[in-house]
This record gives C-alpha cells, sequence and structure tokens, in this order.
C-alpha cells in the first residue's frame, strides 16, 4: 500500500487479545461482545504488556469488543496516560485465504481487506502518533498484516507484529508470541 506524501516514520504494533473461554472452546471467529479475558488471557496479555513496555508507545487503538479492550487496558498499565481509542473497523471480521470457493466467504473476505486498508489510510498513518499499537483480532490481524504485505498464518492469542511505515514503505520487524 502506498501513500502520496512522505512522513516520518511510524512504528506499528498489531496485536490479537488474549485468550478467551470461547478460544478455549475451540471457536476461532465470534462477534459477541461479551467475551471475557481467562486468567491465561490476563497473563498473556501482560506478558504483551512487558513485550511492549520499551516501546514507547503513543497510542493504541481498539477493536470495540471486550476481549481486544481488555489486552489493550493491561498493556496500558505499563504506561501513563496512553489512551485507547475504539475503532469500529477492528471488530472481529473474517479474513480467510483466497483459496475459498464460497461467494458469501469470499465477499465478507474482500469486505475485511477493505476496512484494514481503511483503517490504515484514514486513521493510522495519518494521525500524529508515531508509536500505535492495535488491539483486534486474529482476522483482523492478519489482514493488517497482509495489508502491509507480510503474509501471516494463523494468529496466537497476543501474537505482536512489529512493523515500520517511513516514505510510503512497509518494514517487517519483527515478532512476538508469548511463552503462555
Amino acid at each position: 500500500m502506498r501513500l502520496n506524501r512522505e512522513q516520518p516514520m511510524k512504528h506499528f504494533y498489531f496485536f490479537r487479545h488474549g485468550q478467551t473461554i470461547e478460544n478455549c472452546n475451540g471457536t476461532k471467529y465470534s462477534k459477541k461482545d461479551d467475551s471475557h479475558l481467562t486468567k491465561d488471557g490476563i497473563k498473556q496479555s501482560k506478558e504483551l504488556a512487558e513485550y511492549l513496555s520499551d516501546k514507547k508507545l503513543d497510542i493504541i487503538y481498539s477493536s470495540p469488543l471486550n476481549r481486544a479492550l481488555e489486552t489493550a487496558e493491561i498493556v496500558t498499565q505499563k504506561y501513563n496516560n496512553l489512551s485507547i481509542i475504539t475503532n469500529e473497523l477492528l471488530g472481529e471480521s473474517i479474513f480467510g485465504f483466497r483459496t475459498d470457493n464460497d461467494i458469501k466467504t469470499q465477499e465478507k473476505i474482500n469486505l475485511t481487506f477493505s476496512k484494514i486498508i481503511k483503517f490504515l489510510k484514514e486513521e493510522a498513518i495519518e494521525c500524529k502518533f508515531n508509536n500505535i499499537a492495535v488491539s483486534s483480532h486474529g482476522s483482523i490481524t492478519r489482514a493488517l498484516c497482509w495489508a502491509t504485505g507480510y503474509k501471516a498464518d494463523v494468529i496466537k492469542n497476543c501474537q505482536c507484529f512489529h512493523f515500520s511505515f517511513e516514505n510510503n514503505e512497509w518494514q517487517f520487524i519483527e515478532i512476538f508470541i508469548p511463552k503462555i
């Protein structure tokens, strides 16, 4: 994805929420808003917060769903006055691989990808902040990675992808995977 003007280097940290009861039961996709983190999900989020503690985050964008917000709130405990901005574009969506022959599934995948491109262009890249975290869901995190050119596969709970964006180019930096 390219934009027309140059901006200072930005760092992005895209991560999936911590483990929920639904994850333990094998659910891979849920728009339920009442899903909360398990004890392991809280531990994963604290481990993620420790990883992010030296990244000098300016802001966290989050899905409005509880599990992503709870993860973002745990991360903010390592910072003073770090704001969380919820964004509907980061809500749970489907983002599979483009091999599904089902037209409705493919339409949902295309819609998710369009949402992510819109979020990146209109919110994240254009904002005044340079160190940006994004708390969302596996499908959204995968779509964010794909939008930057990095073909992520299965996204684990609290797995975090670090990218830089400078001179209209995305650069993959590293992946963090919690031990829990």
